[in-house]
């Protein structure tokens, strides 16, 4: 079992998670954690060490941030540096496929790295700007009876 952190600028885990809990459900092994304004680093790295030692017992644990360099992904990295004994991963760019994707599994994999890599191609794959293709040739299914 792993463990998933979800965090971000402002309001954007807790959005993010009533979207991911109308499409997979909820699941105990996540954690939402906002960086409101006005939140220091040091509370923020408070909550994320509390979720990552609610998470002890598992495999490890995936950290989903928004933005690469932001204060949500630069503190989680520093928390993942300062726990040796557990096995984290930090990601940037969550979109909710990621997300979706991560809950169905968390159950299943063991190794936060594996998952982690996952993640990022589910990512990737979902992330698609749209084309109109026009329609295939096709030949009528009437016959001239010939």
């Amino acid at each position: 079992m792993i463990g998933l952190i979800v965090t971000g600028h402002g309001h954007f885990a807790d959005g993010i998670h009533t979207s991911a809990q109308m499409i997979a459900g909820e699941n105990e092994y996540v954690r939402y954690i906002n960086f409101e304004e006005g939140t220091t680093p040091e509370q923020l790295a408070d909550k994320f060490n509390a979720a990552f030692d609610e998470f002890k017992t598992c495999d490890g644990v995936v950290v989903l941030s928004d933005l690469p360099g932001g204060s949500p992904f630069k503190t989680a990295v520093e928390c993942k540096y300062a726990r040796a004994d557990q096995k984290i991963e930090v990601i940037a760019g969550t979109n909710l496929p990621m997300i979706v994707t991560a809950v169905t599994m968390l159950d299943t994999e063991d190794d936060p790295r594996a998952l982690a890599d996952e993640l990022v191609e589910t990512a990737k794959d979902c992330i698609v700007v749209f084309e109109m293709q026009a329609p295939a040739d096709t030949e009528s299914e009437e016959s001239d009876g010939i």
